[in-house]
């Protein structure tokens, strides 16, 4: 990260440091669950990478709850998940496929308000074979609670 991705990271995390660390705990499980159950795959552009910007956002919003409300939690698990692609480098496909799929898991996650984590990834992982390969960012507006990806595994 440069100077100006750092300060805009900082600057977020001084308005919300009650989510700091569910925010972090949460990207940790996401990547480490995901990295056992895809290896490097969830880094390219198929269903692996749409499960893991999902699940993110899903144990976002789970970890960040006991915090605030459901509805906050959301739009912090949003606001930290749209900072993070505004600061990727990625092909406007690719971006609208993760910001797409970021939007699916926060959606699922107020869908499953009562679930345990453990419930939450498992019926996360259900979503994965659903997942539809688009070509097009409207294709993606066409299925807003579809999992998508732009490339196959």
């Amino acid at each position: 990260m440069d100077f100006k991705q750092l300060w805009s990271l900082a600057g977020l995390c001084l308005r919300h440091p009650l989510y700091v660390t569910p925010t972090y705990t949460a990207t940790r499980k996401t990547v480490k669950i995901c990295d056992q159950k895809f290896g490097k795959a969830h880094h390219k552009n198929g269903r692996a990478n749409a499960f893991r910007h999902a699940l993110w956002n899903v144990l976002i919003i789970h970890r960040c709850k006991r915090w605030s409300s459901m509805t906050r939690a959301a739009a912090w698990a949003k606001c930290i998940t749209d900072w993070h692609e505004d600061f990727s480098i990625n092909k406007p496909l690719a971006r609208a496929m993760d910001l797409h799929n970021n939007h699916v898991g926060r959606t699922f996650a107020m869908q499953h308000k009562e679930a345990s984590e453990s419930q939450l990834i498992q019926l996360v992982m259900v979503l994965i074979p659903l997942s539809r390969k688009r070509t097009s960012i409207e294709q993606m507006q066409e299925h807003p609670d579809t999992l998508t990806h732009i490339e196959d595994d």
